[in-house]
């Protein structure tokens, strides 16, 4: 299913040879800002792979949720990803909708065969551990036992991708 989004866009592997690392990714996220922070973590992560990394993304914005066959075919192609990307920016809780996707999409998952990105903020400030938007989605990944990786506040408001679920401190 091709989702329509100007900033990331659905694309099939870049031949990239046998060192290629393909990576499917589904991004759910809310507005513009959410979209540019998701594109933006890609971004360094495909850096980080000095460009071996083969992605296909699949974003989808929050409000296609709410037409049902769209929330089951998302589910569907979520149930087969690598990564999972949260990005909702904005001061409100998460939408019921939103967050029964949630659950469902990671009550799906088998553990430990991917990762679950959250990427929250309210007027470009990053949620803090004790939000509960943050609190929500490490719990929703934890019950499910997959990773969990979210950009947290640090001194001088930079964020650095910090907690990993499931690992010991």
């Amino acid at each position: 299913m091709k989702y329509d989004f100007p900033i990331l866009k659905e694309s099939n592997p870049r031949p990239g040879g046998d060192n290629a690392f393909p990576l499917t990714i589904v991004v759910i996220y809310n507005d513009l800002a959410a979209a540019m922070r998701a594109a933006q973590t890609l971004e360094r992560v495909g850096n980080k792979f000095f460009g071996r990394l083969e992605q296909r993304l699949m974003p989808v914005p929050v409000a296609h949720l709410s037409d049902p066959a769209r929330f089951d075919h998302l589910l569907s192609d979520a149930s087969s990803a690598d990564m999972i990307i949260v990005s909702f920016n904005g001061p409100s809780e998460l939408p019921p909708l939103l967050k029964q996707w949630i659950e469902s999409c990671l009550g799906q998952r088998r553990s430990g065969d991917s990762a679950v990105v959250a990427l929250l903020s309210s007027n470009e400030r990053l949620d803090a551990p004790d939000s509960p938007r943050y609190q929500f989605m490490k719990n929703a990944a934890r019950a499910a036992g997959l990773d969990y990786f979210a950009p947290m506040p640090a001194p001088g408001g930079e964020a650095s991708m910090t907690e990993l679920v499931g690992v010991p401190a």
